[in-house]
């Protein structure tokens, strides 16, 4: 066990030092109001999971909150996330999930953290929204701001079933967030179900106007007094 521990503490420091260096070489640009985690406004940004490995790197040392699974590979994502300065709840939808989402409940009321959550669940189906992130809306009272994101160049993992990618070294890359979303606590379940839906709507619209955007605009990264800067 102590062996495990120390493997998984050592390959965590190797892969977070891998992503760091990699992603200071993106061209990052942030579009879409509000911009970015502020720590004097919590909120809960939600993605499609193909996106994380790109969205990782808007919020390394923003007081970011996510969710791990309790697997063995969840642990090692616990110790990468953690180096990268992320707080990390354990618990998934499909080992450990309503401790989990009580965890990050509770974190998220003390009003310190940003949240982020890949809303179609561990294993999909893809671009279909689970309830968790509306609830997590619910109990907290914060706002749910969806996020989608593109790049210039990368690697697919095309085994995975998100088609999960990796922005190559010096790509450019966009984050756009769209309108905020409240549920308010006192939703019926017909009313849930119908944010949810408006979610997954708005979501998918997303991050085919992210692609579509980044396909006929690419001159957007040539002025770097346009930049905007991660994080704002």
């Amino acid at each position: 066990m102590m062996i495990r521990r120390v493997k998984i503490f050592f390959m965590g420091v190797g892969v977070a030092s891998f992503y760091w260096l990699l992603s200071r070489t993106w061209r990052m640009k942030e579009m879409g109001l509000p911009l970015g985690p502020s720590a004097r406004n919590p909120k809960l940004y939600a993605h499609w999971h193909g996106d994380e490995l790109l969205l990782v790197a808007v919020s390394i040392r923003k007081q970011m909150a996510i969710m791990a699974s309790r697997s063995s590979d969840g642990e090692l994502m616990k110790r990468v996330l953690s180096f990268l300065g992320y707080k990390v709840v354990r618990g998934s939808s499909s080992r450990g999930g309503a401790g989990g989402l009580k965890g990050l409940i509770d974190l998220m009321k003390t009003g310190k953290y940003h949240s982020s959550l890949a809303v179609d669940g561990p294993r999909g189906p893809i671009y279909q929204v689970k309830p968790g992130v509306l609830k997590l809306a619910q109990e907290t009272g914060l706002p749910i701001i969806p996020a989608a994101a593109w790049t210039s160049n990368k690697f697919v993992f095309k085994r995975s079933w998100n088609q999960c990618y990796l922005p190559m070294p010096f790509s450019k890359c966009i984050v756009w967030y769209g309108e905020p979303m409240l549920v308010p606590a006192n939703t019926s379940v017909e009313e849930f179900e119908s944010l949810r839906k408006t979610l997954e709507l708005r979501m998918q619209a997303l991050k085919k106007e992210v692609e579509e955007h980044f396909a006929v605009s690419q001159n957007i990264f040539t002025k770097s007094s346009e930049l905007i800067t991660s994080g704002v």
